[in-house]
């Protein structure tokens, strides 16, 4: 049975990989990362930078969100579903092929 949330230091990390990738860090940014955070208000977001965002969560979390992520990406708990939902469909493929992915 999969989980649908991320663990506390996982969703820290989905929180840092957004500071980094959307140049939140700076010290004059004074946007806060929440898991209800809309994602393309966030300051210089564009769709590039969104689909840079989307790529560096797939390699920091060893999922495949797909291009469709794209449109489903509202809020940064949409990103944390998307990461679950993609790690339920890996283990169901590797249940359904004996073990093996």
């Amino acid at each position: 049975m999969s989980s649908t949330h991320l663990t506390p230091q996982e969703r820290e990390q989905l929180h840092s990989v957004i500071r980094e990738k959307l140049d939140l860090n700076g010290a004059g940014c004074r946007e806060q990362v929440e898991n209800t955070t809309v994602v393309r208000e966030l300051p210089g977001v564009d769709s590039m930078r969104l689909l840079r965002l989307l790529g560096a969560v797939e390699l920091g979390f060893q999922v495949n969100l797909g291009f469709e992520a794209i449109v489903q990406v509202r809020t940064v708990e949409d990103i944390e579903r998307l990461i679950c939902e993609s790690r339920e469909r890996y283990g169901d493929r590797v249940r359904s092929s004996g073990g093996r992915p």
